[in-house]
């Protein structure tokens, strides 16, 4: 495909959503940038993706441009599969009436991310710059999702029923209006040596993760530097089974309580798993972390 050839991207996903399967690779190094919706007055940049595509990129990117309506990079309905290796999606917006989740991708299908990055998307509502919908799977190995901003799950929001794995990566300088600057999970969610820094919720709890409901597991991981205006600097836990295995819990701060860990229900499990210096405290309230020192 032509460098910056949109129309002939648009044209190829139509085509293989129509076949039921297909790869299509981009110019390597290209910017492909999406001036209007794939539909008039769509939610999406690229058309909704209905069969199993993939999508190679060679450190590619599919953007939206700055002046034109807000739409989101990329929506996979259900059913769908959509798989990204070597391409950077940036710049979409989930901010109209017709979309407000998932500013660079919403997943009810399944989502594969190898060696990419979700950067400088928006969502009015959940997922700034990746939303798991329910029933929706997403897969991150290698990638990064960076620079995003959502009311819930600045970076990633993965709603119930929804599941995300991540394989190495990291997760890093995302915002939240109210909680989980890195990650909101109501799902299934699994981490893996990967690093969540550097993100912060601005009004409640879960600067770097903040989870509900479903359950969360944490490998092999860091979890450094965020922050959270209210409770649970590193993470927030609000009634997940949440479990940490040879991870790092350090230098992260709430306005409240717990800038390490704060547990309010659920339950929660460390092993091989040091949580220091967060600032005004480890882990809150003072004994519901087993094996958290204050």
């Amino acid at each position: 495909m032509l460098c910056g050839d949109v129309a002939g991207l648009v044209a190829q996903i139509r085509q293989v959503n129509a076949r039921g399967s297909g790869s299509i690779s981009l110019w390597p190094g290209c910017r492909y940038r999406l001036t209007a919706p794939a539909e008039p007055n769509g939610a999406n940049g690229l058309p909704t993706i209905t069969g199993d595509l993939t999508i190679i990129g060679s450190s590619a990117a599919i953007s939206r441009e700055s002046t034109a309506t807000p739409f989101r990079i990329a929506e996979v309905a259900p059913g769908g599969s959509l798989s990204l290796n070597g391409i950077t999606l940036s710049g979409g917006s989930a901010t109209s009436a017709v979309a407000t989740s998932g500013g660079g991708v919403l997943t009810r299908g399944t989502l594969e991310l190898v060696r990419s990055r979700i950067a400088g998307n928006t969502a009015s509502g959940t997922g700034g710059g990746l939303a798991v919908a329910s029933g929706g799977r997403a897969e991150l190995t290698g990638s990064a999702v960076s620079g995003n901003t959502g009311n819930d799950g600045g970076g990633v929001h993965v709603g119930p029923s929804g599941r995300l794995t991540v394989n190495g990566g990291y997760l890093a300088s995302n915002t939240s209006t109210f909680t989980g600057g890195g990650l909101a999970n109501f799902g299934t969610t699994e981490l893996n040596g990967m690093s969540v820094r550097d993100n912060k919720a601005n009004t409640f709890e879960g600067g770097g993760i903040f989870t509900s409901t479903g359950p969360l597991t944490i490998n092999s991981s860091v979890i450094r530097d965020n922050t959270a205006a209210s409770d649970g600097g590193g993470i927030a836990n609000f009634g997940s089974s949440l479990r940490l295995r040879g991870s790092a819990v350090y230098d992260n701060a709430a306005g409240g309580q717990g800038g390490g860990i704060f547990h309010q229900r659920g339950s929660v499990a460390l092993t091989l798993t040091s949580v220091a210096r967060n600032t005004p405290d480890n882990c809150a309230p003072p004994g519901s972390v087993p094996g958290c020192s204050l």
